[in-house]
């Protein structure tokens, strides 16, 4: 029985993506040996979520808001990791991410073996083009939501090639299962109910009744976990996810932002608008022929590539238009960090399949110009990769873990040193709140965003707040200090070379002094 259950887990002909995928651990594993895994300001909130379900059992950040700007799986994952370990996220946040790379290289290597074209040769260029990928080693250095995601969607993959298989009620259902955790684990796990959507509609082999009944099936489950997610969201916010300001980015910016993080990926020169926005609509494009051509060609639908490309168009589709109405981060390699695997696989497969079925000369010249391209595309990620190490190796991982933050800052050394010195019944504010939160453990507000004039009038009211003022944090969305200095009584109480502490004049006749 042990021998079948290795088996299951580890079959033969996939036994070759240990060697990478152990490679890919070990990686993780030196990048964050210095300071541990990295911590940025979306860390911190999935940080204190975590501790309060683990503590209280609610759900609210560091400042004691109810967590509705992401989903909750992930800091439930965290805090059932500090069930089963007794320790903190930030002890076992860098295992936790060696595990889950170690497992997404295993398991595309298990996919690869499931193409229709199969090359060992193959399958090692892709697999070492994911271990050595800046993308996804930047994602798992850190604590972000990005790490389970990725886990989670090649699951997905897996599971959906299975019921594509078998056509049946079951297997689309665990299917199903783990779009449904997707989805609570990032909003755009949406992507993939839209993918598993698009394949079930395009299946020629599902009569219409059968059909309509699979997708409906399919829809209503996935979406089950996010509508609970949202419908409580409505509740403890009054919004869906969070207050989110309208996009100042165009449609045709966005494609260009997607294409220059694909050109970032591929050696291709970045920051040409043109090329850019060519290299997305063309990696599109690529995709929907790809799932055209098995429309057409009616066996086979179940292909690994053909799942990646559906993927890769409604991923692509939904970070390109949720960027253009709304208004977050400028899409980064981070942001599509997601479809990076189903990227290069599909891609990299397009040619293996032209290798395959040419001959002669036009073979050989398809082989050259094949290896000096994947030459040129692992020198480009090394030479990246190297940049990268050479910070890493010295002050950790960038991020509030990282030596200039943890060890060399004056404002935060002092925060962290001197927390109790704060009088009870003051509010604390900072540019840098999520920081003030990680450095302190005291709950802290953000100061008010420039674009909303209520909030900015009630905070000028506040009479009893401190304000803590970080540099580094400086955020342009925010009032900055001038502002409140020429607005607000403060009276100035630590002066640092990076930032600087305020307190309100109305100081009650029992404060403590500081």
């Amino acid at each position: 029985m042990l021998r079948r259950l290795l088996q299951s887990i580890f079959p033969k002909n996939n036994l070759d993506a240990l060697i990478p995928a152990t490679v890919g651990f070990l990686i993780i594993f030196i990048y964050t040996r210095h300071s541990g895994v990295g911590v940025s300001p979306d860390s911190v909130t999935y940080l204190s979520v975590a501790r309060n379900i683990h503590s209280h059992g609610i759900l609210v950040d560091f400042d004691n808001r109810p967590l509705v700007i992401f989903p909750v799986l992930y800091s439930v994952f965290l805090s059932l990791g500090m069930w089963v370990t007794g320790t903190d996220p930030l002890s076992f946040g860098a295992v936790i991410n060696c595990i889950l790379f170690f497992k997404i290289i295993y398991l595309t290597g298990w996919l690869l073996e499931k193409l229709p074209y199969r090359s060992k040769w193959y399958k090692h260029i892709i697999l070492s083009c994911i271990v050595l990928s800046p993308c996804l080693l930047e994602v798992y250095s850190m604590l972000w939501s990005e790490t389970l995601f990725i886990f989670l969607l090649l699951l997905f993959f897996i599971a959906l090639r299975k019921y594509f298989q078998t056509l049946s009620i079951r297997s689309l259902m665990v299917a199903a299962l783990v779009g449904a955790l997707s989805c609570i684990a990032r909003y755009a796990g949406v992507s993939l109910i839209g993918a598993g959507c698009l394949l079930l509609f395009f299946d020629p082999r599902l009569p219409p009744k059968k059909k309509i009944l699979h997708i409906g099936l399919f829809a209503s489950a996935s979406a089950s976990l996010l509508i609970i997610n949202l419908v409580r969201n409505s509740i403890v916010s009054a919004t869906l996810t969070g207050m989110r300001e309208k996009s100042i980015t165009s449609l045709n910016d966005n494609i260009f932002f997607v294409g220059n993080v694909l050109c970032e990926w591929l050696p291709v020169p970045t920051d040409n608008y043109f090329l850019s926005y060519c290299v997305a609509m063309t990696a599109i494009f690529g995709c929907a022929f790809t799932l055209f051509y098995y429309i057409i060609k009616r066996n086979d639908f179940s292909s690994v590539e053909n799942i990646f490309a559906a993927y890769f168009i409604t991923y692509a589709l939904f970070i390109i238009l949720s960027a253009t109405v709304t208004r977050y981060e400028q899409i980064t390699s981070r942001l599509f960090s997601a479809s990076f695997i189903p990227f290069i696989c599909g891609s990299g497969y397009w040619v293996l399949t032209f290798i395959k079925k040419i001959k002669g000369l036009k073979k050989i010249l398809l082989i050259s110009v094949s290896v000096v391209a994947i030459i040129f595309f692992q020198r480009n990620q090394l030479v990246a990769d190297d940049e990268n190490y050479d910070g890493i190796k010295d002050a950790g991982v960038p991020g509030y873990t990282e030596d200039p933050w943890y060890k060399d800052s004056e404002v935060a050394n002092f925060i962290r040193k001197n927390y109790n010195m704060f009088q009870p019944g003051y509010e604390l504010y900072s540019n840098g709140d999520d920081g003030v939160y990680f450095f302190s453990g005291l709950p802290c507000n953000t100061l008010p965003h420039r674009v909303n004039p209520k909030e900015i009038q009630l905070f000028y009211k506040k009479k009893y707040c401190y304000v803590i003022w970080m540099d580094d944090a400086d955020n342009p969305e925010l009032i900055d200090l001038k502002e409140i200095l020429a607005n607000k009584k403060m009276k100035l109480l630590r002066q640092f070379s990076n930032g600087a502490i305020y307190i309100t004049n109305e100081i009650p006749e029992n404060a403590k002094p500081w």
